[in-house]
């Protein structure tokens, strides 16, 4: 009977070692969907207009001041008020007469409980019975490091606006950069447009800022993707002083070391020739972890970069047209933009006693 007892007790004892409390389900990871939207009707009429928005589920603000913007844009700060899974808002001022506008909400909601950000939401509604919808595209780069340009503004003008009178009026209108420095006009009619980007929070430009522009007009009708490349005027990037762009040294260097000149004569270089079709003044750059170890300056063919230390290498062409030997950045005052550059697709390897030949397609 003790015995029994005994065992009794220790399946007890494993039953409730066994007991799982509840997980509670799989963790919602999806973003709020729009289910409908209403708006007050003609609204080029109306002294107030509201614009709501129903979600499946309970929402709030993400970053709104951040990544929210009306294009054409207007004077008027939007009012916004979230009331469960309902947004409204509220537009108080005068819209032009037959425009089509762009509520731009993206990134701007997210659901309350689990905090899941509804990347992509456009409302678009017209001030008449027409909407426009043409659209173009692009991407914001920086002219020197080609890196991506987030949250700067783009603008498009009138193709007859002065440029003195660009940035004392608003822009025709307006688009933001995503992470990935990709833009878009959803809105578009068929006119000519004038094309400049801004990284400050406002459409005012200031001469430390960067700033973007095409030379030529942009057309919804017959273009579809245009690049910019930001730079910053009153900034010199040369790679022979310069931290910001790396080593420029006459001894060699591995891994970002220099090598005594004593010892040079004992290492085996490798060599490096870049044909292309290409004929415009260039630099060419050796980088290691962004930094530029070996820098050749050319007036045309052949491009031949010789005693180079064997490693891997990220390959920068410049293109040199004042031909000072070195990256000359642009002026929005004198319309002069910046010298182009362009990355090599794929890090190169460069081997002992060994050369390498590269076809490089460079665009100019």
């Amino acid at each position: 009977m003790k015995k029994l007892l005994q065992i009794f007790i220790v399946l007890c004892l494993i039953s409730c070692a066994n007991i799982v409390a509840p997980t509670g389900g799989e963790k919602d990871i999806n973003a709020p969907i729009l289910q409908k939207t209403n708006d007050t009707k003609n609204f080029q009429h109306l002294h107030e207009k509201i614009v709501s928005f129903y979600f499946d589920e309970f929402i709030v603000l993400n970053n709104w001041e951040q990544n929210f913007y009306i294009s054409p844009p207007i004077n008027k700060r939007i009012q916004k008020i979230i009331k469960g899974n309902e947004l409204f808002l509220t537009i108080e001022d005068t819209l032009l007469e037959n425009a089509t506008y762009n509520l731009a909400l993206s990134s701007c909601i997210k659901d309350l409980n689990e905090g899941n950000i509804l990347d992509t939401l456009n409302y678009i509604f017209s001030t008449s019975d027409v909407l426009d919808t043409l659209t173009l595209s692009g991407k914001l780069q920086d002219a020197y490091t080609l890196d991506q340009i987030e949250n700067a503004w783009i603008m498009l003008f009138e193709e007859n606006k002065n440029d003195s009178v660009i940035f004392k009026e608003n822009p025709n209108y307006i688009a933001k950069t995503d992470k990935e420095g990709n833009f878009h006009f959803p809105n578009l009619n068929a006119k000519n447009y004038k094309a400049v980007a801004l990284t400050e929070f406002d459409f005012i430009y200031n001469e430390d800022e960067s700033i973007a522009y095409l030379d030529s007009c942009v057309n919804a009708e017959t273009d579809s993707f245009f690049c910019l490349f930001s730079f910053n005027p009153i900034i010199k990037i040369d790679s022979t002083n310069s931290d910001t762009t790396g080593l420029k040294t006459d001894s060699p260097s591995v891994d970002g070391l220099l090598i005594d000149t004593l010892i040079k004569e004992e290492i085996s270089y490798g060599k490096l020739e870049i044909r292309s079709s290409n004929t415009t003044p260039c630099i060419f750059q050796l980088l290691q972890n962004k930094k530029v170890v070996k820098e050749f300056s050319f007036t045309n063919p052949p491009y031949i970069l010789d005693e180079l230390i064997a490693g891997k290498y990220q390959l920068k062409y410049i293109s040199d047209l004042n031909e000072d030997r070195k990256w000359t950045t642009g002026n929005w005052a004198n319309k002069v933009q910046v010298e182009k550059v362009q990355n090599y697709p794929s890090e190169i390897t460069i081997r002992s006693n060994w050369d390498l030949e590269l076809e490089w397609l460079i665009l100019e």
